[in-house]
């Protein structure tokens, strides 16, 4: 099993610079019905999944979490939130710990993960990042496609986007797909409502992921300039992608 970086982002497959470590411990290997996944034990980064070759977190990675909770908390307040995708639990985990004690924990808090089994091997394998956030009380957690529900959904308060920069369905382009997400997001949140966003890496290290981010990150600033105010972008280093991550947050005018 060799680390790739970035299927959120939709960034290709490659060699990162340090591999793992053949002492990687293998704790579950199957394929859900929607896709391969693996869930390994890192000897530096702990519990890692890996979908369809791809690794998408592992235990030593609270930053992302923290990275895509914390826009959140500039909003006055929060009833209504939606998490699309995230289905590790780290982005619902790192909600719930943050706005716990500010008691400031939405009535209404959406998550919509379309696979249960990943669901399932994160809250068995990777409980340093997920905790028990699945079973919490004030969580409601939605097996479904995200796209589909979030094209629906009208009156949130903030959208944490934690899914896949590649175009979902065949024929359709990256800016299209960037272009639609994005607005079908600003129709579901309210005027002031917060979108908090991955964007991609920086490719450090691989000539072909820089190329990509010059691709993806002016897509992304366009489609949110056309719906949303105070555009904000942070770089954080993600220990085990071994790369620097954008992420992304804005608010809806």
């Amino acid at each position: 099993m060799t680390i790739a970086n970035g299927h959120r982002a939709g960034l290709r497959l490659h060699r990162p610079p340090v591999p793992p470590a053949p002492s990687n411990t293998l704790l579950a290997d199957e394929h859900t019905g929607m896709q391969h996944a693996v869930v390994t034990r890192h000897p530096r980064f702990g519990g890692q999944l890996f979908l369809d070759d791809d690794l998408q977190i592992s235990e030593s990675d609270v930053a992302y979490g923290v990275a895509m909770a914390s826009p959140l908390l500039a909003h006055p307040r929060l009833e209504r939130v939606a998490i699309l995708g995230g289905g590790d639990g780290g982005v619902l985990a790192e909600l719930i710990r943050t706005l716990e004690p500010l008691d400031a924990l939405p009535s209404e808090l959406t998550m919509v993960e379309i696979d249960p089994r990943v669901m399932a091997l994160c809250r068995e394998h990777l409980p340093a990042l997920c905790g028990d956030a699945f079973d919490n009380p004030h969580a409601r957690i939605v097996t479904g496609d995200a796209f589909a529900w979030i094209a629906q959904a009208r009156d949130l308060d903030a959208v944490v986007y934690d899914l896949t920069m590649d175009p979902v369905r065949e024929g359709q382009s990256r800016a299209e797909f960037i272009t639609g997400i994005i607005g079908h997001i600003a129709r579901a949140l309210r005027p002031g409502g917060v979108l908090s966003m991955q964007c991609c890496g920086h490719g450090r290290d691989d000539a072909a992921d820089r190329a990509l981010r010059r691709e993806v990150l002016p897509l992304i600033r366009q489609a949110v300039d056309a719906h949303f105010v105070e555009r904000c972008e942070q770089d954080v280093l993600v220990p085990s992608y071994q790369d620097l991550w954008t992420f992304l947050s804005a608010r809806k005018a």
